[in-house]
């Protein structure tokens, strides 16, 4: 397989990731340990909420989320159309249909404006996604889901640490999910965790990913549950980067500052807006677009990038193009969800890896200018 000279993401092994897993080695707790708990306990309090359930990955976590607030066959659950599908499979597994809602052209994330007319007597709940590490406004979803009696679901897989309004994302919701696979902003290889300030969710959730095993006879179990146990090995990874993660913040903002500075400004590049409501903004991934005005096309100016082994990845397939969904839900189209599927077509994110280099974001930007004034 083909190494890029500047691959999309790469992660940082600095502090203590080595020293915690080889003390699980040693003690042959690989599976589950105390590793497990310290990192719930940890992240639940990096969160400022009551519980954290660590599971498999974000897609897992984001199952469970669903499970416990009893999505079912029949229901409709209100998410972002632009995401990865896990979000939607999620409500998929329960029996619910994602209903896909579009997003604002300026910022990415959910018109909060159109949730109202998906509404109808099947929609349990709103599935939010904070993507790219910029907040959904969440004011006016909090306001909706009360007049509907309606559950919020966070999906919060890209943006640890992100606040809106000061306060951290995830801690809106009933029940929210993070992911801490391999490209995240801290990784566990893979993993996720669910949060919430709910007692019965939490104990409902730590059921569920446990195969539902009974309280007084265990064998005798209470529900059918799943295997979604964090390893002890993953979770000593996982409380190394916590513990680094405000230095991965910091290489967030330089990265994200230095690309802007040298982008802004460029004929046809568009670079996201970041709202107001947006008081802490962790840039996952540095995600642009291109318009009518650049000389090439989205996928034109990427292959050319790949000559010089620079990677780059496309933007979300949002929901309503999806086959899985269309043809289980008929009134589904292609064309429900407009600025997302422009954003499909147009739009994509640069390496945003923690260990990007100020050389390496020059010389990214130095051939896209490049290519703004020429076609070759």
């Amino acid at each position: 397989m083909k190494r890029f000279r500047i691959p999309v993401f790469d992660i940082i092994f600095k502090n203590n990731e080595k020293k915690y897993v080889m003390n699980c080695i040693k003690n042959c707790f690989i599976t589950q340990g105390t590793y497990v708990s310290l990192f719930e306990k940890k992240f639940s309090k990096f969160n400022n909420c009551k519980y954290a359930i660590s599971t498999t990955s974000g897609t897992t976590a984001l199952h469970l989320a669903c499970k416990v607030l009893g999505i079912k066959s029949g229901d409709e659950v209100l998410v972002s159309s632009s995401t990865n599908m896990a979000s939607a499979f999620a409500v998929d597994y329960c029996g619910g249909t994602p209903i896909p809602v579009d997003i604002n052209i300026e910022n990415w994330q959910m018109d909060v404006s159109k949730l109202e007319d998906k509404i109808n007597d099947k929609t349990k709940a709103i599935m939010v996604v904070h993507l790219f590490g910029h907040p959904v406004d969440m004011d006016p979803v909090i306001n909706i889901a009360r007049k509907y009696n309606l559950k919020i679901i966070e999906d919060c897989a890209e943006a640890p640490g992100v606040e809106y309004k000061k306060k951290k994302v995830g801690t809106f919701g009933d029940v929210s999910a993070f992911s801490f696979y391999a490209n995240k902003t801290i990784t566990t290889g893979e993993g996720g965790m669910l949060i919430t300030n709910s007692k019965q969710l939490a104990e409902k959730a730590r059921s569920l990913k446990n195969l539902g095993y009974g309280k007084i006879d265990k064998f005798l179990h209470e529900d059918i549950g799943f295997n979604y146990r964090l390893p002890n090995i993953s979770a000593a990874i996982g409380l190394a980067q916590l513990e680094n993660i405000n230095q991965i913040f910091k290489n967030k903002k330089r990265i994200y500052a230095r690309y802007t500075k040298n982008l802004s400004g460029i004929n046809g590049l568009n670079i996201p807006k970041i709202e107001t409501w947006a008081t802490k903004y962790i840039m996952w991934v540095y995600n642009v677009y291109l318009d009518h005005k650049f000389p090439l096309s989205r996928n034109q100016l990427l292959d050319r990038l790949k000559i010089y082994g620079i990677e780059t990845r496309n933007a979300f397939t949002p929901v309503n193009q999806q086959k899985v969904f269309l043809n289980k839900n008929k009134s589904l189209k292609k064309s429900d969800c407009p600025n997302a599927n422009f954003i499909m077509k147009n739009g994509f994110y640069l390496p945003s890896g923690n260990n990007l280099k100020n050389s390496q974001i020059d010389f990214i930007c130095e051939k896209i200018k490049k290519f703004e004034k020429s076609k070759y």
